[in-house]
Formats: structure tokens, C-alpha cells, sequence
């Protein structure tokens, strides 16, 4: 399990270029044929400030904390990290509990035309349709709220940087950094859906049911051909599909649930590094450490001493 990406978006250039005309969501806009770029600057406390777009948006936190009301959702507190898929045409109410000039908030939002957004889920259902999903691939049908990783945090920071360049081939590099912004969002967006734990697809997805199947496995050695029976799937077809639908291979998958309940053992029980390493499944307590390091970036016993909440 990675440690929520927290470092901030680069918008110096646009810093250095951007009139602020208002203090209450003053927009900044950069526009391409296929996506508009906006970004926003609060510097005092406001409430119920609303915002609509034609298109489906990505909103992400660049800094500050924003309250975020949505169509059939609770409300959340909006931070740095985060990003928000909203429909087009769905109003967004926002407070700003905290904004002021020597602080303001900073948020982005990133317009994608439909037909940008047709193309890439057209692609992507002709080419890797998704396994027993009649609806197939789709994007901005409804909320989803996620915490980036470090891929999508990377491709957002890259698209800033694309629209506030001035080069004449701005529009080629845009699209080719949104087809794969689309896309992995729509990977994240699947792998939260299927592997969550209240998932109702457990019983007719195929991968769902794998996912619990390797959850409840995790203490022992797992093999591809194992995955692939459970999926009545050929060891080609299950692999690349799994990769396809979640962006991570069945390996990635497997050794990011081990981290993630050798984190749970380290917050909640006082078992040495060995009996946790056996018990997620690791024969080799070095391996272990190192893999624990490379996905939370710190060591076990630096986890369990810094006391991460449960």
C-alpha cells in the first residue's frame, strides 16, 4: 500500500503569468481543441460557491482544503493529492473553510470533450473489453473520488506543463498525455469498484472473484495457472486481462495486498518482522523488507515506530 501521494503540483508557470481578477475562484483557463485546462485560486472563506461544466472534469487539490458537495454523496474534505471525476453538467458546491491570501487554495479542474473521451473508451472496448462487464469501459458516468498515484500524479503535473508552454506542438502532446490520463483513471476506477470489500461483483466478475480468492490466500505461494483456473481463463487470456482492467500485473497485485496486511499487522500487533513476513506470505524476511521499503518508503520497523493509524 503507498503512502498517499503528497507532493504538490508544479504551477510555477502559471504563477507567473495568471491575473487574479477575483478572490472567490478566480480562473485561469488554457484550452486545446479536445480539453480546457482551469485552474483556480480562493483567498477568503466562502460557502456554497457552485461550478458546472459541459464536459467530464477532473478536479484536482494543488493546495489548501476545499469542502466538496456532490450529487448523491457525503460531503468530504477536498486535499492536496486528491482528485474527483465529476459528469458534465453535475454542479459541484464548494466551501472554502480555509482559503486567505497568504494561503490561498489552488485547485485544478481538466474539461475533456466527450468525443475525446469516446475515442479512448471506444479503443479500449474494441481492444481489451472488459471481462463479464456488459457497460464495457466508460468515464465520467459518475463521481468517483481517488487519491493519486504516483502514474496519474505524474500525467496531471505533465498536461500543466504542456498547457502553459508555449509550443506549436502542444495539441499533439496534450492528447497523447490524456488518452493515458483516461485510461488509467478508468484502471483505477475498476480496480476500486471490483476489489473493494462491500463489491457486490464478487459473484459474477470473474476478477472480483479472483481478488478475494488471492485475499484469503495471501499466506502461501500463489501461481499464475492457480488465478487462471479460478478465473476458467488460459494463463495468456487471465494476465493480460487482469493487467488491462486493474493497470498492474497479478504479481503487483498479489505482493500490494501482502504490504498492505503486513502494514495492518505492524499497526495493530506486537508479532516480530519474521511471523508477519511468514504470515503475508514471504519466505525470505530480506525480500520482505525490501519490498516493504520500495512501496511504503520506509522500513517495517520505521512504519510500526512512526505509529500510522489503524
Amino acid at each position: 500500500m503507498k503512502r498517499v501521494q503528497t507532493a504538490s503540483l508544479d504551477i510555477s508557470r502559471h504563477l507567473q503569468s495568471r491575473r487574479l481578477e477575483q478572490e472567490v475562484e478566480n480562473r485561469t483557463a488554457y484550452t486545446i481543441d479536445t480539453a480546457e485546462l482551469n485552474i483556480y485560486e480562493t483567498q477568503h472563506v466562502a460557502e456554497k460557491v457552485e461550478l458546472t461544466f459541459a464536459s467530464p472534469v477532473l478536479a484536482s487539490m494543488i493546495r489548501g482544503k476545499k469542502i466538496m458537495h456532490l450529487p448523491g454523496t457525503p460531503s468530504f474534505d477536498f486535499l492536496p493529492g486528491e482528485s474527483v471525476i465529476v459528469p458534465g453538467q453535475e454542479t459541484m458546491c464548494i466551501d472554502f473553510p480555509e482559503a486567505q491570501s497568504q494561503n490561498p487554495t489552488q485547485c485544478l479542474a481538466l474539461a475533456i470533450a466527450p468525443d475525446k473521451v469516446r475515442q479512448v473508451t471506444d479503443l479500449l472496448n474494441d481492444r481489451t473489453p472488459l471481462i463479464d462487464n456488459a457497460q464495457g469501459w466508460q468515464f465520467g458516468q459518475h463521481n468517483f473520488f481517488l487519491t493519486n498515484d504516483e502514474p496519474i500524479h505524474q500525467l496531471i503535473s505533465r498536461l500543466i506543463y504542456i498547457f502553459t508552454e508555449n509550443n506549436q506542438a502542444k495539441e499533439v502532446f496534450a492528447n497523447l498525455v490524456l488518452q493515458e490520463l483516461v485510461v488509467r483513471l478508468m484502471q483505477t476506477q475498476a480496480r476500486t469498484l471490483l476489489l473493494s470489500p462491500e463489491t457486490t461483483f464478487v459473484n459474477v466478475n470473474r476478477l472480483a472473484h479472483v481478488a478475494q480468492y488471492i485475499n484469503r490466500h495471501l499466506n502461501r505461494s500463489l501461481q499464475i495457472k492457480e488465478l487462471a483456473d479460478e478465473a476458467c481463463m488460459s494463463e495468456p487470456n487471465f494476465y493480460r486481462t487482469f493487467k488491462h482492467t486493474f493497470g498492474m500485473t497479478p504479481v503487483e497485485y498479489i505482493n500490494q495486498q501482502r504490504i498492505s496486511l503486513a502494514s495492518k499487522l505492524l499497526r495493530t500487533t506486537s508479532r516480530g518482522l519474521a511471523d508477519i513476513s511468514i504470515e503475508c506470505g514471504f519466505n525470505n524476511l530480506t525480500y520482505f523488507m525490501k519490498l516493504f521499503r520500495r512501496e511504503t518508503g520506509i522500513s517495517p520497523a520505521q512504519y510500526r515506530k512512526q505509529g500510522f493509524p489503524a
